[in-house]
């Protein structure tokens, strides 16, 4: 799953770009009980590792950010950390009520 896939399309002075003003990814919402992971010093500057462990893919490490409030995917995880891991079932459903395009 593409995090782009929530973003809208617009076209400006003839070229189609990407609004990443106005995206549905505000609209992610946890109704299945999250685990959580505790970052080790190997996952520094590696979110996608962090998905890897959590999910078997790193195609969902922006997801796991998004949902620690961290903007920052290379400074922003320190050893020790706690991060909050969404079940896969949101994950899914997320995809399928909004996805954009």
């Amino acid at each position: 799953m593409n995090r782009t896939l929530f973003y809208t399309k617009n076209t400006i002075d003839g070229k189609e770009e990407l609004d990443f003003l106005y995206n549905s990814l505000s609209n992610f919402k946890m109704t299945y009980a999250p685990t959580y992971y505790r970052v080790v010093s190997s996952d520094l500057m590696r979110p996608d590792m962090i998905s890897y462990k959590n999910y078997g893919t790193v195609k969902y490490w922006w997801i796991i950010l998004y949902v620690n409030g961290i903007g920052d995917p290379f400074y922003g995880i320190s050893t020790g950390d706690v991060l909050k891991i969404p079940n896969l079932l949101d994950l899914y459903n997320f995809y399928r009520k909004y996805k954009v395009r």
